[in-house]
């Protein structure tokens, strides 16, 4: 799945962290859980300051999917597996999940309200510069939310990670994607419409090329645009552009099969990347 792990370059480079002042003991792991996050410590099986050469070996997930490098950082994307690892200098620094199944002790995992993690953890830590971001800086915890949600988990070395990497990396979040909820007809295989809306922070202009928007459902599935997206008036064209500061509006079209809701639309233009939960 193309989605929730492809704005991970937006979670790692966020600048700015202090330590919160109340900091819960972190739990054990239990090595037969395959779905409990421990921060600071594993999601599942995998673990935080491993070589990035154990993973095939303890997952059996294989190679990844794809790859990518911001500054010191190289990042592997699991697709099917809903999972992406940032590895430094061959040692694995921060494990991402937008899977539902991953809880902490505490019960705090994809698709809860944002609100628990609060009510169990406390505040998060302060800074960030992105409030979709909760950073537990004494745990090793992150959080990326959406709409009030938890829509992705991950653990993190405060040491190694926050400390080491934010100093010299470079802010990756230049464009910010909001969307209004689809409207869906009512057809057999039925259409959403979408329209999305960039704010351009970057020094360059974006493009509004519906060839960089992705859509994916609550099962993982994405689609891309479909072509009846050009009888809108204000349908995402290559030839609209939105310059440094600017926002701009679009419309999309997807084709999706009855009975599935839309989850989430990602903007990849190859240099920038954000998403927005429904």
């Amino acid at each position: 799945m193309i989605t929730g792990i492809c704005v991970l370059a937006v979670l790692c480079l966020l600048a700015g962290f202090s330590l919160p002042a109340y900091a819960p003991a972190r739990a054990t792991a239990a090595p037969s859980d395959a779905w409990l996050v421990v921060p600071g410590q594993s999601l599942g099986v995998l673990r935080l300051g491993v070589p990035s050469r154990t993973l095939y070996q303890t997952t059996g997930w294989g190679q990844p999917d794809r790859t990518h490098a911001t500054g010191s950082v190289s990042y592997l994307y699991y697709d099917r597996q809903r999972t992406a690892v940032g590895v430094r200098d061959d040692q694995v620094v921060l494990i991402l999940t937008t899977s539902e199944r991953y809880r902490t002790e505490r019960g705090v995992g994809v698709g809860q309200p944002a609100s628990a993690a609060a009510a169990v953890y406390g505040a998060p830590s302060s800074g960030g510069g992105d409030e979709r971001v909760l950073w537990y800086d004494a745990l090793g915890l992150v959080l990326g939310t959406g709409s009030g949600t938890v829509i992705r988990i991950g653990v993190f070395d405060p040491k190694a990670f926050v400390r080491a990497l934010l100093a010299d990396e470079r802010p990756a979040r230049d464009v910010v994607l909001t969307a209004r909820p689809p409207r869906y007809s009512d057809a057999q295989a039925r259409s959403a419409m979408v329209t999305i809306t960039l704010k351009n922070l970057s020094r360059g202009a974006k493009v509004l090329n519906p060839n960089f928007f992705t859509l994916a459902d609550r099962e993982g599935e994405t689609y891309r645009y479909d072509p009846s997206s050009f009888r809108q008036s204000d349908a995402c064209r290559s030839t609209v552009s939105v310059r440094p500061g600017d926002t701009g509006s679009c419309s999309l079209v997807f084709v999706i099969p009855a009975g599935r809701s839309a989850r989430t639309i990602v903007f990849n233009d190859g240099a920038s990347t954000d998403e927005y939960y429904f």
